[in-house]
């Protein structure tokens, strides 16, 4: 085995919280993740290596504790230390990215690829051999666009940057939004930006019909997790003042897990407004196919409080054809100017939001003009040249070539 390690490329992959090893079985078997509507990180992953004739090393946050181990792969669902305070979670976010890296110099990896989920980025300053390149994966902003910094926020971001100045030898993003941010906190001296695009198959959009207005109820959809910060909150206050204002043909729709559905529900139960505001929880893939074909619409209601620098649920929707409701925290100005099926409103107001709904509800020629936008600027995410394996496969291949 030590052999094998010293003369085939290996690739490591530090993944961030998703279940890897499950995605990891069903690729084997040629499957997409039923969990997901999207292409994973993961499966582009093991195909790149594939496709590189390298070894894959892919670990991940996963609280489901897991491995399987084959001749071309380690993958691994590694999960981080409890953080039941502020000093335990920083010293994790040190901790974790540091046991990843050894793990991955362990392995004999040429690449460790590092999404900024595993932790802190700065660590990698003095803990990599300089043979290992790396390359951050980025998926989130770094930092808030709307609120200020604290000092240690400001520290660590400074570190950061550092970093990708000094120690990446290219960088991926998700989006303009993260490119800006990663060339104005390094003043433009980091390795060149990548810019990738989520990928997804058009065959499972091909099966949507559709939306009607006229039909009833009008169904407003929010993909995504069970988390304040996703405005799920704000949701429950929209839902019940159209009920005071008689809006009973109105439903919203909630799907996905996480830490706050259980007191969401409680808190839908004790309004009673069950009928119109309703908590799916977590859906397979086919299951939010099905949700997605009864939709009218998309609503994405993430607060300032979230670092949002891409997200999946705003882009599936205009895939689907359906008008999206949300704000700057997530709208990202290139696809906005693109896209006119976005419906922009002031963040963290429900009233903007619920003005938003009631006129695509009840204003059929402004849904109409929505609707018909919103295909514009999306070819990129159903092609595989754009996808984030390519991107990978490229940067690897002209490193390896040019050094």
């Amino acid at each position: 085995m030590k052999e094998k390690h010293s003369t085939r490329l290996c690739i490591a992959y530090a993944a961030g919280p998703g279940d890897i090893v499950k995605t990891f079985s069903y690729w084997q078997k040629g499957n997409d993740d039923p969990h997901q509507v999207s292409t994973t990180y993961s499966a582009m992953f093991f195909d790149a290596c594939r496709s590189l004739n390298a070894r894959g090393i892919a670990i991940s946050s996963c609280p489901r504790k897991d491995r399987i181990v084959t001749d071309r792969f380690h993958i691994e669902n590694l999960p981080k230390n409890p953080q039941e305070n502020a000093i335990a979670f920083h010293k994790e976010q040190v901790s974790y990215v540091l046991r990843v890296a050894d793990f991955a110099k362990k392995q004999g990896a040429d690449f460790l690829i590092l999404s900024e989920a595993t932790g802190y980025f700065f660590p990698l300053l003095w803990a990599i051999p300089s043979r290992m390149k790396l390359i951050p994966t980025l998926h989130c902003n770094l930092k808030s666009r709307f609120r200020p910094l604290s000092a240690a926020q400001k520290l660590i971001q400074f570190m950061n940057a550092m970093f990708f100045i000094r120690k990446a030898s290219a960088i991926m993003s998700v989006s303009p939004s993260v490119t800006e941010q990663i060339e104005g906190m390094t003043y433009a001296m980091a390795s060149p930006v990548h810019r990738f695009y989520q990928l997804y198959r058009r065959k499972y959009f091909e099966c949507i019909n559709p939306p009607i207005h006229h039909n009833k109820p009008f169904n407003i959809l929010f993909v995504g997790r069970m988390e304040t910060d996703k405005g799920i909150f704000d949701l429950l206050q929209i839902a019940r003042d159209l009920r005071e204002k008689g809006h009973t043909d109105i439903v919203i729709n909630l799907c996905g897990g996480g830490s706050e559905e259980t007191g969401l529900r409680m808190a839908a139960s004790a309004y009673g407004i069950e009928e119109t505001f309703r908590i799916h929880g977590f859906c397979r893939q086919d299951e939010m196919l099905e949700h997605i074909n009864n939709s009218h619409a998309f609503i994405v209601p993430t607060r300032t409080t979230f670092e949002e620098g891409y997200n999946k649920a705003l882009v599936e929707g205009l895939l689907s054809g359906r008008p999206v409701i949300t704000s700057i925290v997530c709208a990202y100005p290139h696809l906005e100017e693109l896209n006119s099926g976005i419906i922009l409103v002031p963040p963290d107001e429900t009233e903007g939001y619920r003005e938003a709904i009631e006129r695509l509800a009840y204003d059929s020629a402004f849904y109409a003009e929505k609707q018909n936008g919103t295909q514009r600027g999306m070819e990129p995410f159903f092609d595989p040249a754009c996808s984030w394996q390519a991107v990978l496969e490229r940067i690897i291949t002209n490193i390896r070539k040019h050094g």
